[in-house]
């Protein structure tokens, strides 16, 4: 039902909404007490606020409902209320200031440039092993290269960085084999879109945008707080990449400026959540159920069905977020 974040099929929505909350929550329509925490991209419109509104107090039957933005929830994971966040998705990447809990909309840079093209650039990558095509023996598709990926194969590298020139072991589908030093190169299109055919700002020019965007005197404190998330940010090394390109990317001075940037620092999820503490694709859903759990005992904190039969789907304008 949604393609590149946008939804193209509301029926479709509706009804995989409708499984999860009747079929594998075995919620009860006719008596739902079960308020519910929506979160949703910082690109949806106003007008698909107010279809989701409707279709989960008319259709669903829910007794309360909470919209809350995927960036915010994210930095409530890595509890603190200021940050930049890396969303490296399938399609795009979204860079997002956030200062006191207040997304700076004006400020946010996304681009086509993400999962999916490390995906491509590295099967083309995978295909210029011949070692691995040997052994390997049969056509290698996008799902070899995204398990590949996913499976902890890939890695990436600094300026400065040599990765071991040994070949690494893998598996997929019974089949064994090594792949060589290529396994460095699936993040590069994310520092030099031209490798995939692609003239938009690389990820640490959109980056250096995003900042622009907002007040001098605010930067530095999103500079202290970034946090890289989304399905490919579990690639072994990529955070220490950005941070080494933005450190290059930096004016260095020994006599700092006013809003002289003084330190680049990356967040993670605190240490006292030790099961989710190393996972940092998952703090959109810690930051969602710390809000859920915060704000569902007092009906006062989201729309409750008084104010949407009071007021209908325009009620989300006012009492979410």
């Amino acid at each position: 039902p949604i393609e590149k974040g946008i939804v193209k099929d509301w029926a479709a929505m509706e009804a995989l909404w409708r499984h999860v909350l009747f079929r594998e929550l075995g919620i009860k329509r006719s008596r739902n007490a079960s308020p519910v925490l929506m979160v949703v991209p910082t690109d949806w419109t106003k007008e698909e606020h107010e279809r989701i509104t409707q279709i989960f107090f008319e259709n669903f039957n829910v007794p309360g409902l909470y919209l809350a933005e995927e960036p915010l929830m994210i930095l409530y994971g890595c509890a603190t209320v200021t940050g930049l966040i890396i969303d490296i998705g399938h399609n795009s990447t979204e860079i997002t200031p956030i200062i006191d809990t207040q997304i700076q909309k004006n400020a946010i840079q996304t681009i086509p440039l993400a999962g999916a093209d490390i995906d491509a650039y590295f099967l083309q990558q995978l295909r210029l092993d011949a070692q691995l095509v040997r052994e390997y023996g049969e056509p290698m598709d996008l799902e070899f290269a995204r398990y590949l990926k996913e499976s902890g194969v890939c890695g990436a590298l600094g300026k400065d960085e040599k990765g071991a020139n040994a070949r690494v072991h893998a598996e997929y589908n019974g089949k064994r084999f090594t792949v060589g030093s290529v396994r460095y190169k699936a993040v590069d299109p994310l520092f030099n879109p031209d490798l995939v055919g692609k003239r938009v700002l690389n990820i640490i020019e959109a980056i250096h945008a995003a900042l622009y965007g907002v007040k001098p005197e605010k930067r530095q404190a999103l500079w202290e707080s970034i946090i890289v998330t989304g399905g490919s940010c579990q690639i072994a090394g990529l955070q220490n990449r950005i941070q080494s390109a933005i450190e290059e990317s930096l004016t260095v001075s020994e006599n700092f400026g006013e809003f002289q940037v003084r330190e680049v620092k990356f967040l993670k999820i605190p240490d006292y959540f030790p099961s989710l503490k190393d996972s940092i694709v998952h703090a959109g859903f810690l930051g969602s159920e710390i809000v859920a759990k915060l704000i569902f005992p007092d009906p006062r904190n989201y729309i409750n069905k008084v104010d949407y039969n009071e007021s209908g789907p325009s009620v989300v304008h006012t009492k979410t977020f």
